[in-house]
């Protein structure tokens, strides 16, 4: 299925910005990125992900989700505390990729566990989108420092501060 079959255009846009926070996915069989619009009065990186989907809203999910890959944009100071115990800098850009070791976006599928090399194959494909995510926003040229991080499921899946960018 296409993409546009799948994207709720309403909520979403494919014109990637780094001027406010948001949400996005990465379609892992195209490589396009889509993120939530900025609209007057909501906080697009509050927005749920499935809302960009067709079919999907803030409180309910979709099919269609496990073919993208999540991940938040925080513009600096847009927001707070640790991620899964880690100390961030809020105060620069930052890039949350999720990283699920276990699902094959490809395959729509389930890896299990004890099939380690899978496992492994599995999450550095993910990193590798990760880092194509992140070389999309740099290539925006934000003006402020920008880092990116694969927040797993646990603390021991994440990879913190994974590459961090300076402005020109």
């Amino acid at each position: 299925m296409p993409d546009d079959a799948r994207i709720d255009r309403r909520h979403s846009t494919d014109k990637i910005r780094v001027d406010y926070p948001h949400v996005g996915l990465f379609d892992t069989d195209e490589g396009r990125l889509w993120i939530a619009r900025k609209k007057w009065g909501t906080s697009p990186v509050r927005v749920s992900h499935a809302k960009l989907l067709v079919g999907g809203t803030q409180d309910t999910s979709t099919i269609n989700k496990d073919h993208f890959l999540c991940y938040w944009f925080h513009t600096p100071g847009s927001g707070e505390g640790n991620v899964h115990g880690y100390p961030i800098e809020w105060d620069e850009g930052h890039l949350l990729v999720r990283l699920d070791p276990n699902w094959d976006y490809r395959g729509r599928k389930l890896i299990r566990s004890e099939h380690a090399a899978r496992v492994e194959k599995n999450i550095d494909q993910q990193y590798k989108w990760g880092r194509r995510i992140f070389e999309r926003y740099v290539a925006k040229k934000p003006d402020y420092p920008i880092a990116w991080h694969m927040v797993g499921p646990r603390p021991t899946d994440s990879m913190f501060y994974v590459e961090r960018v300076e402005p020109d």
